[in-house]
This record gives structure tokens, sequence and C-alpha cells, in this order.
């Protein structure tokens, strides 16, 4: 049976040592497909940022909640959403490093605790129901520093993106 063949049985099997066996030698004949693996193992187990940013939208003040992967700056500077030209990162408030899984579920905690601070905006990009009035911004830099804490030593995995 040739690799292509053992790969494809590889999906129905039950031991994953098998599978890992047949990935293993699928990665040796292949070596760039390590990149792609890295990739995709970083966004579900790596390092993500989580921040607070106070931003303009079309020139309204508002906050913005998210995680990246990549930079606060990276993750605005993205041109392919409409209404990207709306937007101007005024200030970085918080900008923390923590392992995939305590990044989304410190995302999470914040969105929940910040419900009643949400604007609403004509934005497309992702991440656009993230963003809540400027009136609270001492409340939710509170609400952030004292959450924080509670995720520095999460470790799991997130689904990938």
């Amino acid at each position: 049976m040739n690799l292509y063949e053992q790969y494809l049985t590889a999906k129905s099997l039950k031991s994953i040592e098998d599978r890992i066996e047949i990935m293993n030698e699928i990665i040796r004949q292949h070596p760039k497909l390590m990149d792609y693996i890295e990739t995709k193992i970083d966004s579900c187990y790596g390092t993500h940022i989580v921040y607070l940013v106070y931003m303009k939208v079309n020139g309204v003040d508002m906050l913005k909640i998210g995680y990246t992967k990549n930079s606060v700056d990276g993750r605005f500077a993205e041109h392919r959403y409409a209404g990207r030209d709306s937007l101007e990162i005024v200030e970085k408030l918080r900008e923390d490093t923590l392992q995939a899984k305590g990044a989304i579920e410190f995302e999470k905690k914040l969105k929940e605790r910040f419900k009643d601070f949400k604007v609403t905006t004509e934005l497309t990009l992702p991440g656009k129901g993230e963003f809540y009035d400027i009136i609270f911004l001492d409340e939710m830099t509170r609400i952030y520093d004292e959450e924080y804490p509670n995720y520095i030593n999460v470790i799991g995995l997130k689904s990938p993106n």
C-alpha cells in the first residue's frame, strides 16, 4: 500500500499511535508540511495577545477588546474587510500575552462582564461585536485588570481560527 493509501486508511484507524506513525512518514516525505502544521498548532496552542484598545470608528470614540496571535497593530492593519479604513487606534490600553486557551477564556469572560457596555457599528470585520462605549473606560480597565490574573496559568487547546 502506498503512502497516500495508508493516509486514507489512517483516517479511520482508532489507534493514535498508528495515525501518528503515518502522519510522521508523510511529513518526512513532504517536510514543507511541517510549516503548515506548526502554524495550526500555534493557532490552537501557542501564545495570543488579549487587548483592550481605545479606537475611533468613523470618528466616534469606542473601546474594543479581542485577541490575536499576531500583533494588535497587525490585526488592525488588515485592509481586506469593509469598513477597515474607518478604524483608528488611539491608544492600546492593555495588551497581554497568554497561552491560546487562556486568551480565549479571558476574552470570553470580558465579553460576559462587558455585555451591558456594547455599542452597535456598521462594520463587517471580524470582532465587529466587540466594541464598547467609551464612557465605560475606567470600569472596563478595572475589570480587565481584576480578571487577567485568573488566566495567566490557563493552558489548553482552543479550536483553530
